[in-house]
């Protein structure tokens, strides 16, 4: 195949690129299956001792097969793909838009990020991929993409919000030493994120992102406690002054901002 016809016209974009040799990959496989249906066909013919079709059987599958080797030539070279560029340049994120617009999923592209609530996206040129909270997804394909994203939106909601304040509350209280009983100080919650990663390995696994997530998820139950009943107030920019907005979106694309929690003790 030439290069002309192997390399990605930038304007076509990689949902129309791979929709295309899906195409031609479709071809391909229902060659594929009526060169199996000649090749039944001839061992049909032999288990039941039909020799006087034989020639005819083989001959059959002989066009079948060579069909196929043709179609295999035309139609199994891939594209020339650029993930890198198509990246960096943002017509990868244009066509995620577009297909989650199409399949009214809310993905929000705002200050350096990529939000499909419950879930963070970032593009990783160097695996060819990209990850959704967690995971490494390399099915990188625009439509393919979205359905995931959709498939996660539907799940049911496992947060644990008694596990999640067990977790602040221990460093909310080595952050306001004075704190036992009563209500407590409000403590940045940049910086309560900054001590539940000190160690490099737990930032990895605990992004701010997914933070942010949490804390949607927990402004969400107003009324939960710690483990030892301990009540939480999340505090706005009201009376933390200078503090650092943390900021995440809903499944609306709405915004919610936040700048610090007060845990009470009765």
């Amino acid at each position: 195949m030439n290069d002309a016809t192997n390399t990605t016209d930038s304007a076509e974009g990689l949902e129309r690129t791979l929709a295309a040799w899906d195409d031609r990959l479709g071809a391909l496989e229902r060659q594929a299956a009526a060169t199996l249906r000649a090749a039944r066909r001839l061992r049909k013919a032999v288990q039941e001792g039909a020799v006087a079709g034989f020639a005819a059987s083989v001959a059959a599958l002989q066009q079948d097969a060579a069909r196929l080797q043709d179609v295999v030539s035309q139609s199994a070279e891939p594209p020339a793909i650029d993930i890198a560029e198509a990246f960096a340049s943002g017509r990868f994120m244009d066509e995620l838009a577009a297909a989650a617009a199409a399949a009214n999923v809310m993905l929000v592209q705002r200050d350096g990020r990529i939000t499909a609530y419950p879930v963070v996206l970032r593009l990783e040129p160097r695996n060819q991929a990209v990850r959704i909270g967690r995971k490494l997804e390399r099915r990188i394909r625009p439509s393919f993409l979205v359905r995931e994203l959709k498939t996660l939106q539907g799940r049911p909601n496992r947060f644990n919000a008694r596990a999640f304040l067990d977790r602040v509350v221990k460093a909310y209280a080595a952050l306001a030493p004075g704190w036992r009983t009563g209500e407590g100080p409000l403590v940045e919650l940049a910086d309560i994120h900054d001590l539940l990663t000190l160690l490099p390995a737990a930032a990895a696994d605990y992004p701010l992102e997914e933070f942010l997530c949490d804390l949607l998820r927990l402004d969400r139950q107003p009324d939960a406690r710690t483990g030892r009943g301990v009540r939480f107030e999340l505090g706005g920019s009201t009376g933390t002054k200078g503090a650092k907005r943390l900021t995440a979106f809903d499944e609306t694309g709405a915004q919610h901002d936040y700048f610090a929690i007060r845990f009470i003790a009765d």
